[in-house]
């Protein structure tokens, strides 16, 4: 998700609370105006100097941050992908602001000195804190306005604490939204009028069931008015009626799907808000648990407020999906070692045990994931199925699903379980040989359509919708994005997929009228500058597919693992893929997993690859394997290769002893012939 949004320049007098007392502060906040309006005048030199005078005053990261926050975002995007010396510079800052953006979310507890000087303050100090609030706390400082929200000794607070809230706008809703669960009548009701003035879609489920259910009347009328005001949205996203229940399943499918109506990509930031112990509690989490953890908590709304188990299996999909993301995010070498996502790792135990109190609502959760097209979710969520008729059904569907890696989820979920009909066994079999496709995500008009061979394509004409969608788990491969896309500028999504751990490191080809320009704008940054993408600019952009291979042969290997324990004949349909897969590049772990497969369910068409192994050698590994299935093979049918050789080879492999020499004695007995006897001592 983007961090960034227009808020143009702050009045001067508005850093003095962000910087330390004295001119050097002064001038840092001056230098970094300076250096931008010289930018805006096409003086790159003086916007040079300008920034490296900045800098050299020691800026601390708050008031980095606090600068950055300020300034007017696109020019500040333009500089960033300036090249050599101001982009630099420009990086510097943005570096500074980062940190100081960390330091806010380690450590929140300063808002609340600032919401006192908010309160108790001149109308020139109230004015500071209000913008500092704004710029350098956001959602951070909903917190310290509790309080004041639900002052019955002063009204004013109230109405102080509500403008802050006010001003803060859609920042402010995930908090808020978690504030109405508040045990304070007045600060309950406080929220769901500044809910209601916000106007924020999001907010809709947890404001109806308010007013269907709250024990204060004054409260349930409060948030029936909220709630009103925000029918026109509701309405444009197809909502007909207020109903609690349909409200909340609404919802929380689309933030499944991150729908863009519900997206906010230049939000203050990735937190996760509960009211726990009589407090308001945010958590910084990834980027993709954002949203899930609202959809999360309406549905726990809805199940506390009597909605019935009608709704547990959109919990269920939603447990599944942060599943996911929590689990991609811990595979992302980018990612793996924040500190958001190491936070939520251990949520991981916690969404297993959800998912098995999910029940039979697992079904109806893997319908809602794969109709939204979730597959990542969908394949966590298969390895929680059960055995309730409603889940096997579901996961009969899920093995015909036009994605493998959902296909094959379900396929060795079910196979686990005993089932060995022809479906699942084919979709067990056409695993042993497939790599799975890689992905590319395009946005706008790129030249790209239709599929190719080991490619899937993915596309989007709105940028807001297709950004998450480009930054959702799976990882995409490439990223090809149209130059001129409208409401948007180049530097922007650059900006947007080079500044964020899940893209930054994706391919990037850009479709352009003008080659030349932005090849030179952009120098590494892109993998490819194009008039038209073509799928053979995408392979080329892609490199080597190392980690879609392994995962492949991971799976494989499963496979094979599930159709060993079903009876022979029921597996014979899955010989020609075993073979394929013995015949392909796959490494001897899982040549292994298929050899074992063939040896224990009799697979003829497998017998060439064993005895090349016995012949040519291996690892122990896939060595041991070969002269199982010999064994198995050489008592069904007779060998593929020249029988001396092979003799030979074994009577060789005698001489190990150990296991090895073992299953070279009962290949060799099958293998039959004239044989030495093993001489005993």
């Amino acid at each position: 998700m983007l961090r960034f949004a227009p808020r143009g320049f702050a009045p001067a007098f508005a850093l003095t609370l962000l910087f330390a007392a004295g001119s050097a502060a002064q001038d840092a906040e001056q230098l970094f105006e300076d250096g931008i309006d010289a930018y805006r005048r096409g003086d790159n030199a003086a916007a040079i100097e300008a920034l490296k005078r900045s800098l050299a005053t020691n800026p601390g990261n708050e008031a980095a941050f606090a600068l950055w926050q300020r300034a007017e975002q696109e020019v500040l995007l333009e500089m960033l992908v300036e090249q050599g010396e101001l982009g630099t510079l420009t990086e510097r800052f943005l570096s500074l602001a980062k940190v100081g953006r960390r330091e806010v979310a380690t450590d929140p507890g300063g808002a609340r000195d600032v919401v006192n000087a908010l309160l108790t303050g001149g109308t020139r100090e109230s004015r500071e804190a209000l913008l500092e609030l704004q710029a350098t706390y956001g959602a951070w400082a909903v917190p310290a306005l509790v309080g004041p929200l639900g002052d019955r000794a002063n009204p004013d607070n109230r109405v102080v604490a509500i403008q802050a809230l006010l001003r803060l706008g859609d920042t402010a809703v995930p908090p808020l939204m978690a504030v109405l669960q508040s045990e304070d009548e007045l600060t309950r009701t406080n929220a769901a009028s500044t809910l209601g003035s916000i106007g924020d879609a999001r907010a809709a489920a947890a404001l109806a069931w308010m007013a269907k259910g709250d024990d204060s009347e004054t409260a349930r009328a409060t948030a029936s008015g909220a709630l009103a005001k925000l029918a026109p949205d509701l309405q444009a996203m197809g909502f007909t009626a207020i109903d609690p229940t349909a409200l909340t399943l609404g919802l929380a499918e689309r933030w499944l799907a991150g729908a863009a109506e519900l997206e906010r990509p230049y939000a203050d930031g990735s937190v996760a808000w509960a009211w726990v112990d009589g407090a308001l509690q945010g958590r910084t989490v990834p980027a993709g648990i954002a949203d899930l953890a609202l959809a999360e908590s309406a549905i726990r709304i809805a199940l506390a407020a009597g909605a019935g188990d009608g709704v547990r299996g959109h919990l269920a999909a939603i447990h599944a999906s942060m599943k996911a993301e929590i689990e991609a995010a811990l595979a992302h070498p980018a990612l793996a070692d924040e500190d958001a996502v190491q936070a939520v790792a251990g949520d991981l135990d916690t969404l297993d045990l959800n998912l098995a109190l999910a029940g039979q609502h697992r079904a109806a959760g893997l319908d809602l994931l794969l109709s939204s097209r979730q597959p990542a979710s969908a394949v966590a969520l298969l390895g929680a199925m059960g055995r309730s008729r409603a889940e096997v059904q579901a996961m009969r569907r899920a093995v015909g699903h036009r994605d493998p890696s959902v296909a094959t989820a379900a396929a060795i979920t079910l196979g686990s379980m005993g089932d060995t009909d022809a479906t699942v066994v084919a979709r067990l079999g056409a695993a042993l040989s497939t790599v799975p496709d890689r992905l590319v995500m395009a946005l706008g008009e790129t030249g790209l359509s239709g599929s190719t061979g080991g490619w899937t394509l993915s596309t989007a004409r709105d940028v807001v919708g297709g950004l998450a969608r480009a930054k959702a788990f799976p990882p995409k491969d490439v990223l090809v994005v149209q130059d001129g896309l409208q409401g948007v500028t180049l530097d922007t999504l650059v900006f947007g997929l080079k500044n964020d751990p899940r893209t930054a490191d994706v391919p990037l080809v850009i479709v352009t009228a003008d080659v030349g320009g932005v090849e030179a704008l952009y120098g590494d940054q892109a993998a490819a500058v194009v008039e038209a993408a073509s799928w053979d600019t995408v392979a080329a952009a892609a490199g080597p597919a190392s980690d879609a291979v392994a995962r492949a042969m991971e799976t494989a290997r499963t496979a094979a693992h599930v159709l060993a324990g079903m009876p022979p004949s029921r597996v014979q349909s899955a010989g020609d893929s075993a073979a394929q897969a013995l015949a392909s590049g796959a490494d001897d772990a899982t040549k292994a997993a298929v050899l074992e497969l063939a040896g224990a369910a009799g697979l003829t068409p497998c017998l060439g690859a064993a005895e090349d192994v016995v012949l040519n050698g291996g690892s122990d590994e896939l060595t041991m394997a070969a002269l199982h299935a010999c064994a198995r093979l050489w008592a069904i049918t007779a060998p593929a290769g020249d029988r001396d050789a092979l003799a030979a080879a074994l009577e060789g492999a005698l001489s190990g002893g150990g296991d090895m020499a073992h299953a070279a004695a009962e290949a060799l007995g099958q293998l039959g012939g004239a044989m030495p006897l093993v001489a005993g001592r």
